[in-house]
């Protein structure tokens, strides 16, 4: 029995699924859309939207990730307010003079490698953000990030999908590939059979699956929180970002003045691999959005642990204790997907024509929506708007192991 058929047929509604089969759709292919749960159930309706430039190194990944931001905008004039849509910057406080050392140098190589970013002292750092705690010395301010409410844009894009005639399942779990000999000629789902001329495996973490198919897909889990809470009324229009995330990023921990020590929390649980990237921002609405605790579990589990809201909790009251009776309204957790070299896998499978992979977005915010454009223009047979060796399944930095506490 047949569910329905398709020229193409996209698996996974998280940000990259839905933004293929836009792309696809505008290039008139016949476009069926399938969603294990509800759109933008997993990674992407788990997160707190950032579109953070500012941490992203290396020819290639600034490139990719350029390309993505600059979507949004193109993406606002379609869809409207609909996603909360925010290009205000991002800032990094601090609060020691050997964190203020290594900022100042971040802020040097950031402008070298040619992005927009500034040193802003403890003055300017409070006129710029009043809601932070006074003990703050300074902070970095970089204005090309900026900020969406993701699981609002998935959904959005997903009635324009709609509008141009993409067939969209939701609840609609995919079982496996149809195959013909070795070539892939459609999926297999609980509700029956999609036929299509081309695959696109765009689920995040759950590509693993794959691995039924015969597929090694070279990705681990790693678990982010975040917690939403009542609203506050102190301005707060930009993504605020604390210290510790430092020790994350291989081109801050390479600076000169860096050393682990400046950029640890007590409350942090090394041993269990439990970490705490602070951030803290606001939505429209007004609530108070905070992140991330991070650890990374052995299984698919994308429950907030115990320990993980604890960290967020205690940081939060560490650094706002004016906040200690402000309600919490929600609290989860999203499993992102990492690569040894924190590049995604968009690639066609040698193994199985038929099947392309477009997983493993670390920064799925804003890998996610060029990734779609890319993987449109390959099935479409277009020139790439970007080279894409550096995204093979086969690429040998893919063969490193990914173990361990993941650094980016």
């Amino acid at each position: 029995m047949n569910l329905d058929k398709a020229g193409v047929v996209v698996v996974g509604g998280g940000i990259v699924g839905v933004t293929t089969a836009y792309f696809l759709a505008t290039k008139g292919h016949d476009v069926v859309l399938l969603e294990q749960r509800e759109l933008a159930h997993g990674a992407s309706g788990r997160n707190l939207g950032f579109l953070h430039m500012q941490n992203r190194h290396g020819d290639y990944a600034v490139k990719l990730t350029r390309a993505g931001r600059a979507l949004y905008d193109d993406f606002a004039d379609i869809l409207g307010p609909a996603f909360e849509y925010r290009s205000n910057g991002a800032m990094t406080f601090f609060y020691t003079d050997d964190q203020r050392r290594v900022y100042k140098e971040f802020v040097e190589a950031r402008i070298a490698d040619g992005f927009k970013a500034e040193l802003l002292d403890d003055q300017a750092a409070h006129e710029a953000a009043p809601i932070l705690p006074p003990d703050v010395i300074g902070a970095t301010f970089s204005p090309e990030d900026g900020q969406i409410r993701t699981p609002k844009f998935v959904r959005a894009l997903a009635q324009e999908c709609r509008r141009l005639g993409v067939r969209i399942h939701e609840n609609t779990p995919v079982l496996g590939l149809l195959r013909n000999g070795s070539k892939t000629v459609g999926v297999q789902t609980i509700s029956g059979n999609v036929p299509a001329n081309r695959v696109v495996w765009a689920t995040g973490i759950w590509s693993t699956m794959l691995e039924s198919e015969g597929i090694t897909v070279p990705i681990k889990a790693h678990r982010l929180g975040a917690v939403l809470l009542a609203p506050v009324e102190e301005k707060l229009d930009k993504i605020l970002n604390g210290p510790l995330a430092a020790k994350q990023y291989a081109h801050i921990r390479n600076l000169p003045s860096y050393k682990d020590e400046y950029f640890t929390s007590p409350s942090e649980d090394h041993s269990q691999g439990l970490e705490h990237m602070e951030c803290v921002a606001k939505t429209e609405n007004g609530n108070l959005f905070i992140g991330c605790p991070m650890d990374y579990p052995e299984q698919l589990d994308d429950r907030m642990p115990a320990a993980g809201l604890k960290l967020a909790i205690d940081s939060l009251l560490r650094t706002f204790p004016n906040y200690r009776t402000l309600g919490i309204e929600s609290a989860w957790a999203g499993l992102v997907p990492a690569t040894a070299d924190s590049l995604p896998i968009v690639d066609e499978v040698e193994e199985l024509p038929g099947l392309v992979l477009a997983t493993g977005h670390v920064y799925g915010n804003l890998a996610g929506p060029i990734t779609g454009r890319l993987v449109a223009e390959l099935i479409s047979g277009e020139d790439l708007s970007l080279p894409l060796d550096e995204l093979s399944l086969y690429r040998p930095s893919l063969a490193a192991p990914v173990e361990g506490v993941i650094r980016y």
